[in-house]
């Protein structure tokens, strides 16, 4: 993958769907650029090539491209995959023109505060208890190219990292939106009203006919670590001596089924847990502060 969707020949035979129609600023009127959408699939992974047309490539906004970072202030594509079809949770995949990586979950349709906040802003539904779950973390790739027709993306997203049901054909919810920033435009090929964001899967489109695996692979997946340091003591005597600190440990993952994922660790490191987000209390109900460490960020 290297993000060129329409040099792509394996591209060619996808049907491309489009017709894209904005939320916001100006509700039901077809969106400004034209995007256009497709989707291939192999025996284990699912594809999904995007361009987005741009009549003016320089004005196309870039910002962090950290994983999971907000996309508020950057052009932007995002998805949803309703996988079970219940039109309450889901998973979200998007990116930039930079080629960040932003993914969750979606629960319960965003929550009740979630389900009226625009989609990619990384803001305060960053727990599942908030309705939309950002410490989720899957395995997937993207890749994005900037052309002189504007930038494209590339996604591959293995069957593996979502759950779906045990049935060999699938029929999936999706929904598909574009943030073009320099016009504040927010547009999805199935139409949502100004009050509704992505997280809406109850008024998302199908995605039908997918062949998926025949039974749900058991992913394992393992993160050692291992930390040390070393220093030298001198004595009174001048005399010098080596002393060490040493640990290890590791983090666990394996999906047991379709709707049950084992997260263990061992000797837990938690050097690189982010710290959490400064709150204040005004009031008397009880803070929340989301679990950050990466057993924890997963089903």
């Amino acid at each position: 993958m290297d993000g060129n969707v329409l040099g792509d020949p394996v591209w060619a035979a996808a049907q491309a769907v489009g017709g894209f129609r904005q939320t916001f600023p100006d509700e039901g009127r077809p969106a400004t650029e034209r995007t256009e959408v497709r989707v291939l699939f192999t025996s284990d992974t699912i594809y999904f090539g995007v361009v987005c047309y741009d009549s003016d490539p320089a004005g196309i906004i870039m910002s962090d491209s950290r994983r999971d970072s907000s996309m508020t202030d950057a052009d932007s594509f995002q998805m949803v995959l309703d996988t079970f079809q219940d039109q309450q949770n889901g998973f979200v995949f998007g990116t930039t023109p930079a080629g960040q990586e932003y993914d969750g979950q979606v629960i319960n349709e965003g929550g009740t505060r979630g389900s009226s906040r625009r989609s990619g802003s990384g803001g305060f539904s960053r727990g599942s208890a908030g309705g939309f779950n950002l410490n989720w973390d899957g395995a997937w790739q993207v890749q994005t190219a900037i052309s002189d027709i504007g930038w494209s993306a590339e996604f591959a997203i293995p069957f593996r990292t979502v759950r779906y049901p045990a049935r060999e054909f699938q029929s999936w919810g999706v929904n598909f939106q574009r943030n073009i920033r320099r016009r504040s435009e927010i547009s999805y090929w199935s139409p949502l009203p100004r009050q509704y964001n992505l997280y809406r899967v109850s008024m998302a489109g199908q995605l039908a006919g997918l062949a998926t695996p025949g039974g749900l692979a058991n992913n394992l997946q393992m993160t050692p670590y291992a930390i040390g340091e070393t220093g030298v003591r001198r004595g009174d005597g001048g005399a010098s001596t080596m002393q060490g600190d040493y640990a290890y440990g590791a983090d666990l993952k394996y999906s047991i089924n379709s709707g049950l994922t084992l997260d263990g660790t061992f000797n837990t490191d938690f050097a690189q847990v982010e710290v959490d987000d400064q709150q204040i209390n005004l009031d008397r109900f009880n803070l929340f502060f989301p679990e950050k460490r990466t057993p924890a960020s997963s089903p």
